[in-house]
């Protein structure tokens, strides 16, 4: 199968690694982990970023990529198997002349690319219009997602700034408050304010980092099965034996990194 994408159980699996490895690097280094629980500083760190992302994205945006980093968390996949079998059953109806029976075959399609495209043939749409029309939607696909990655990376880069304001606030209180704490105070504030660095870090290098580079690699995935499906939308509108537009599809996918070699057999016999 071309199971392109299967992105929750590396994402969780990432995750969920990077906090026990860190709950117990902090266990090994703290008597208890208290020390490291600092949630003013939290709040100001996930705060800032937040709001100076939104100062420099327009709030749809990051709307948006809240919702992709639910379908990153989701068991969700981008699977060409599903498309090229609706593709290879349309083709051989609309190759044989049976016009209704590809029409209800494109009713089942959920791919708003494959559907849109398939019905341009089906309606004689100039192959020209349709490579154009197409070739749009893919741009525009890439180009959101792109967006949406650029927009992880750029939180990465806010929260250790906003780590360490929230660390020279805390430094701030201890010295004003010098004359008046011990030492021990003292060190245990410190330990206090230190904290949010940590937090900028880990938000900014566990968390969006990561997460931006997942997302790119979903969207050049993403972009793969779109560009094999305008390579099938073409054979279609030429009306190519179904066999001849299966082994093309296949040799294109062999060619993509990340892809399987097989193609799903014909529905039916031309």
């Amino acid at each position: 199968m071309h199971r392109i994408l299967k992105t929750r159980q590396s994402t969780l699996l990432g995750l969920l690694g990077g906090l026990f490895i860190l709950t117990v690097a902090a266990l090994f280094s703290h008597q208890h982990l208290g020390v490291l629980f600092n949630l003013p500083g939290l709040l100001m760190v996930l705060g800032g970023t937040l709001a100076a992302t939104l100062v420099s994205r327009p709030v749809e945006d990051v709307v948006r990529v809240a919702k992709s980093l639910r379908t990153l968390l989701r068991d969700h996949e981008v699977n060409a198997d599903t498309q090229i079998e609706q593709l290879l059953e349309t083709a051989h109806w609309y190759r044989n002349g049976n016009l209704q029976a590809a029409e209800q075959t494109l009713e089942q399609v959920r791919d708003p690319l494959l559907r849109s495209g398939a019905q341009m043939v089906i309606d004689r749409e100039p192959l020209d219009e349709i490579i154009k029309v197409m070739q749009w939607r893919v741009a525009g696909v890439r180009n959101r997602e792109q967006s949406d990655a650029q927009i992880l990376r750029t939180m990465a880069s806010f929260a250790p700034a906003f780590g360490m304001l929230g660390t020279l606030f805390g430094l701030t209180r201890i010295l004003g408050n010098l004359g008046h704490a011990g030492l021990g105070q003292i060190g245990a504030g410190m330990s206090f304010a230190l904290v949010t660095t940590l937090y900028g870090i880990v938000l900014a290098n566990m968390i969006f980092k990561p997460l931006a580079i997942k997302m790119d690699r979903c969207a050049q995935q993403r972009a793969i099965v779109m560009n094999v499906i305008l390579e099938g939308i073409v054979l279609l509108h030429g009306r190519r034996h179904p066999f001849i537009i299966r082994d093309t599809l296949s040799a294109c996918m062999v060619q993509q990194p990340g892809t399987s070699q097989s193609v799903p057999p014909l529905p039916h016999a031309a």
